[in-house]
């Protein structure tokens, strides 16, 4: 399966994986932005990818149920992350701590340096440890857990998040 664009490149374009159909207006759940969900993914290994993909598309054929759009965006480290996190809007971004080029920690501080982005939620995935976790939180993380994760723990991370259901 593939989501977005190839996830071993740059990033940039996204799939979108939830359409909203012409009478969406009446249909739409409670809580759910009308404009719908951009996500950024921003991970190195593709497996992840593959998994954290394939849990915002349940969320796009369950929860959102062609509702609202919901597209999903693809990084594989910080630097190429903030280039389209200044390009386009985001409703959440999900981060690796540990990546090349420019790790997680480093774009959460810059995220949530630069007014124009220090809003949008950040969930912090990693199999570091308590240093790792207590660096994350201190530096504006909204949610961090820990690898492995399990698809139920994403799915409600980001449903919380996005206020999706309540």
């Amino acid at each position: 399966m593939s989501c977005g664009t190839d996830p071993r490149g740059p990033g940039g374009d996204g799939e979108l994986l939830s359409a909203a159909g012409p009478h969406s207006d009446a249909q739409n759940p409670s809580g759910v932005d009308p404009e719908g969900y951009r996500v950024l993914i921003v991970e190195d290994n593709p497996h992840i990818i593959e998994m954290y993909a394939y849990v915002l598309k349940k969320l796009a054929s369950g929860d959102l149920a062609g509702k609202v759009p919901l597209e999903v965006h693809f990084a594989p480290d910080g630097h190429h992350a903030l280039t389209l996190l200044r390009e386009r809007r985001f409703s959440l971004v999900m981060t690796d701590l540990y990546m090349p080029v420019m790790d997680g920690f480093a774009l959460v501080e810059r995220i949530r340096a630069e007014e124009a982005l220090r809003n949008i939620p950040i969930i912090a995935i990693s199999a570091g440890g308590k240093e790792a976790q207590d660096r994350a939180m201190q530096l504006g993380v909204d949610i961090f857990l820990r690898k492995p994760v399990r698809f139920v723990e994403v799915l409600e991370t980001v449903k919380q998040l996005l206020r999706i259901g309540k």
